[in-house]
C-alpha cells in the first residue's frame, strides 16, 4: 500500500472538491479518493478532517459535524435513485452517495424498511412521481422473491453458497496469524491486542460495559494521555447500540462506515494494510 503525506492528502481533496458540486464533505472525500479516515488522523492528529479542509481551502459542508436526520438520509438516496431511475444495490448506492449503505439500512431496518420509508416521502412530497411506481414494484418483488435453491449464484466470475448452520470467518487477510478479517467486537478486540504495542497504545483496562477500554497512547515525546476506547465490528454500531458519544473519545473498529461519526475512528482494515505494506 503507497505512503500518503500531508501534501499528498491536501491535494487529493482540492482535487476532490472539483468533482462534487458545492463543498467537499468528509464522506465525499474518502469514497472519491479511497483515502481511509485512518490515514488522515495519523498525519493531521490536531485537527484531522477539519485541518486538511482548512489547509485545502475548501468550506465545511453541511453533513460535517453533525447527525443526519431521517430526512437528509432520505434525500440522499432520493439523489441517488432519481440520477439512477432505479433502486441501487448496495455497491451502486455506496458509488454514488455522500453516506454509506449501511448507515441508511441499519436507520430504517433493511431495503424493505428504506423503501418504505421512500415511498412515504414521495407520497408526501412528489405524488406524481414515476418513482413511486417503481419503488412500489421494487418492494413487492423483495417481500415475494422466492429463495433460490440450490441457492447458488454465480457473480461477477466466483460463486456464491447459501448460509449454513456452523462457524463463519471473514475474508482471508493473511495478517500474521490472523487469517481472516473479524465478523464480530470480539475479532477486532483481538486484532487491536495484535497491533496495539505498533501503535503507540498502552492497553491498561477493559471491561464489559461502555466504553470497553481504557488505554494511554504516545503524543509526543515522554509524553502519553487516556484516551476511552469502544471496540465495534463496525463504526456505525455505536450508534446502533446508543451509546452516548461523550462516553469515549474513539472507536476501534474493522469497518468506518458513518462518515458523519462524532468521535475519532481507527480502522483496523487500513492499519493493517499500512503495517503489511
Amino acid at each position: 500500500m503507497s505512503k500518503y503525506t500531508k501534501e499528498d492528502i491536501i491535494v487529493a481533496a482540492k482535487e476532490a472538491s472539483q468533482k462534487v458540486d458545492g463543498p467537499l464533505s468528509r464522506g465525499d472525500f474518502l469514497r472519491l479518493t479511497g483515502i481511509s479516515e485512518w490515514q488522515i488522523n495519523k498525519l493531521f492528529p490536531e485537527g484531522r478532517w477539519s485541518e486538511v479542509r482548512r489547509l485545502a481551502g475548501i468550506e465545511r459542508h453541511p453533513m460535517d459535524r453533525r447527525t443526519l436526520s431521517d430526512d437528509d438520509l432520505i434525500l440522499e438516496f432520493d439523489r441517488v435513485v432519481s440520477d439512477l431511475n432505479s433502486v441501487p444495490t448496495a455497491a451502486v448506492f455506496d458509488q454514488k452517495a455522500r453516506v454509506s449503505y449501511d448507515v441508511i439500512k441499519r436507520r430504517f431496518r433493511g431495503i424493505k424498511g428504506i423503501l418504505r420509508k421512500y415511498r412515504e416521502w414521495l407520497k408526501e412530497n412528489r405524488p406524481a412521481s414515476h418513482l413511486l411506481e417503481l419503488t412500489d414494484i421494487q418492494s413487492k418483488h423483495e417481500v415475494s422473491q422466492p429463495p433460490v435453491s440450490p441457492s447458488v449464484i454465480a457473480k461477477k466470475g466466483k460463486t456464491k453458497w447459501s448460509k449454513i448452520k456452523g462457524p463463519e470467518s471473514g475474508e482471508p487477510i493473511h495478517f500474521r496469524n490472523f487469517p481472516y478479517a473479524p465478523t464480530n467486537e470480539l475479532g477486532v478486540i483481538v486484532l487491536f491486542g495484535m497491533v496495539s504495542e505498533e501503535l503507540n497504545f498502552i492497553v491498561e483496562a477493559l471491561r464489559p460495559e461502555f466504553p470497553d477500554c481504557e488505554a494511554k497512547r504516545h503524543i509526543g515525546k515522554n509524553r502519553y494521555q487516556r484516551v476511552r476506547i469502544e471496540f465495534e465490528h463496525r463504526s456505525s454500531n455505536f450508534r446502533g447500540h446508543g451509546h452516548d458519544p461523550t462516553g469515549a473519545d474513539m472507536i476501534v473498529c474493522w469497518i468506518h462506515d458513518w462518515p458523519e461519526c462524532p468521535l475519532e475512528v481507527l480502522e483496523l482494515r487500513s492499519v493493517i494494510d499500512e503495517l503489511e505494506g
